[in-house]
């Protein structure tokens, strides 16, 4: 099940998770609804719940304004400790 923001969000460490974006899978648009933009990203965590909660924090940090209602989905741990997670945000494109 997704996180979607906002949520209770952590402070991010310096290097932050060493989160990176590694897809831009680029905008989806529903028959219904706002344009959604989709992207994935890799970063270090323990469990799902929290690939998914660091994601929106280390998004947070530069994007506040533009993430009402955007979730993340962490579908895989990439390598032990290293989890990909897609990123959708709602918006007009």
């Amino acid at each position: 099940m997704p996180t979607t923001y906002p949520t209770s969000l952590p402070a991010g460490p310096d290097d932050r998770w060493r989160a990176e974006k590694v897809a831009d899978r680029g905008i989806e648009r529903p028959a219904e609804g706002q344009p959604v933009a989709v992207a994935d990203f890799t970063l270090d965590a323990s469990s799902t719940k929290e690939a998914e909660v660091r994601l929106l924090a280390y998004i947070d940090h530069d994007y506040e304004d533009e993430l009402r209602g955007a979730t993340a989905t962490a579908a895989q741990e990439s390598a032990p400790g290293r989890w990909r997670v897609t990123l959708r945000v709602p918006g007009e494109f």
